[in-house]
């Protein structure tokens, strides 16, 4: 019999989340924003999509020369897209501490020997 290992559940957890605000932040763009879902979404994705947007987004407008920023767009498939890029960071940041802090609990328990 195949049974998902104990360590499965955390990564399913994982893609279901990043694919979950991907999916609910594309809805939010086809429908056409009917409600005020975006700020939501960016609570939802928050430090992650700020960190995109700040590190890629805003440098890449800046080098390539795109004054659109004003501009009023109907339908961009950016705000999805920084959305599930905020969440997938927001996983590697868990990810990266989790980490940190199992090799600290090692080393710890290695040097009190």
């Amino acid at each position: 019999m195949n049974t998902l290992g104990l360590r499965a559940g955390p990564r399913l957890i994982a893609v279901g989340y990043v694919v979950l605000v991907l999916a609910v932040a594309l809805a939010d763009e086809i429908a056409g924003h009917p409600s005020a879902l975006g700020a939501t979404m960016t609570l939802i994705s928050f430090p992650g999509s700020i960190l995109v947007l700040v590190t890629l987004v805003y440098p890449l407008a800046i080098l390539v020369g795109d004054d659109t920023v004003d501009e009023e767009v109907t339908f961009s498939l950016l705000t999805p897209l920084l959305h599930g890029a905020g969440a997938l960071v927001n996983v590697l940041v868990v990810w990266a501490v989790i980490a940190f802090v199992r090799h600290f609990r090692n080393e710890a328990r290695r040097s009190g020997r």
